[in-house]
């Protein structure tokens, strides 16, 4: 079967998935959101491009049809899907591989959010931008990987750790496959990307940090870690208070894992896999008492890389894969009875 036409049907199964959310009205932040000036806003985050710009631009042509901004939005991932692919396969070296990562990464549950809340839009559209990065980085088209690492940063302030992800990139090498020329661009040209860490850091320090209490850094990261380990094996949020279809599946999806990682053991890709997970979610494993599922959005393609170079057996990634869907499928039912998101009954303020 052609890769075009497996995406294709990807795409689909994604739609059936979240249809629902199409129209999922706007709520809470979304208000503020609406009516954001294009300006610098003293202790806010400061992301012209995702919000300002796009709420701006989606009103103007939608008004306040939520369905437009969703399809908007859905467009965003469907590209940031595209990149997925294509970085996969150029790491892998493998299109089969490639598509099986881009299975798993975009049928993680914990991306329910960016299909139901607007205004994640920073991270359906940061993605974007963050994974676009990456690839004109191992094209080696300098230009358009600092224009996209911009467009990245006014969108979601999480691209900060792009250029620890490039210098990863350098120092372990291609994990497999035809990558062969990771960083061909130089070190020189690298040093533009790092040296936009300090310029933002301070400029961020000027707008102001966040300072409510659940945004307080906890150094002990390590209950935050396992938490999201957990949501990039495709556990709900809030599991615990679920039935145990859910530990049963589960139990399956890791024995299939750990089997195949055994006969499949790469440790380029596991570490380098590891190496994103971490890098990709960096900030967050620090914010205990401020912790999202969606905040894995950049993340989860390091899991997705390791699914793609284990699952390799056609007999074992179909049980695998029904398994994993299995999660997902049960798992949003199960959020759209408990998650907040889906509920959107947390306050007035979203009434509108």
């Amino acid at each position: 079967m052609k890769a075009w036409f497996k995406f294709l049907l990807l795409i689909f199964l994604v739609i059936f998935i979240y249809r629902d959310s199409f129209t999922a009205r706007f709520f809470q932040d979304d208000k503020i959101l609406l009516n954001l000036p294009l300006a610098i806003v003293p202790n806010f985050p400061f992301r012209p491009i995702s919000q300002q710009i796009f709420y701006q631009v989606c009103q103007k042509i939608f008004g306040l049809n939520p369905w437009g901004y969703h399809l908007v939005l859905f467009g965003f991932f469907l590209g940031t899907l595209g990149f997925v692919y294509h970085l996969a396969k150029r790491i892998l070296g493998d299109k089969s591989k490639a598509m099986t990562a881009v299975f798993f990464y975009a049928l993680n549950v914990s991306l329910f959010a960016n299909f139901y809340w607007i205004a994640t839009s920073y991270f359906t559209i940061g993605a974007f931008f963050f994974f676009a990065c990456l690839w004109f980085y191992l094209k080696g088209k300098f230009w358009l990987a600092l224009a996209t690492y911009l467009l990245a940063l006014g969108s979601n302030e999480i691209a900060l750790v792009l250029p620890g992800v490039l210098v990863g990139m350098r120092v372990m090498g291609p994990p497999a496959g035809e990558a062969r020329d990771v960083g061909e661009m130089g070190k020189r040209k690298l040093w533009f990307f790092l040296g936009s860490w300090p310029v933002i850091l301070i400029g961020r320090a000027m707008i102001g940090l966040p300072k409510a209490a659940d945004y307080v850094l906890d150094f002990n990261f390590l209950p935050a870690f396992r938490w999201y380990i957990l949501r990039a094996l495709n556990l709900p949020e809030g599991v615990d208070r679920a039935g145990t279809i859910f530990y049963f599946l589960f139990f399956i999806f890791c024995l299939v894992l750990v089997i195949s990682l055994v006969k499949n053991f790469n440790w380029r890709v596991l570490v380098f896999g590891l190496i994103f997970f971490v890098l990709g979610a960096f900030p967050f494993f620090f914010l205990p008492d401020h912790m999202s599922s969606y905040y894995l959005t950049m993340a989860l393609f390091g899991p997705a890389i390791i699914y793609g170079q284990v699952f390799t057996d056609k007999k074992v990634l179909f049980l695998a894969g029904l398994v994993y869907l299995a999660l997902t499928i049960y798992g949003l039912e199960f959020l759209s009875q408990t998650h907040w998101i889906i509920l959107k009954n947390t306050g007035p303020i979203g009434q509108f």
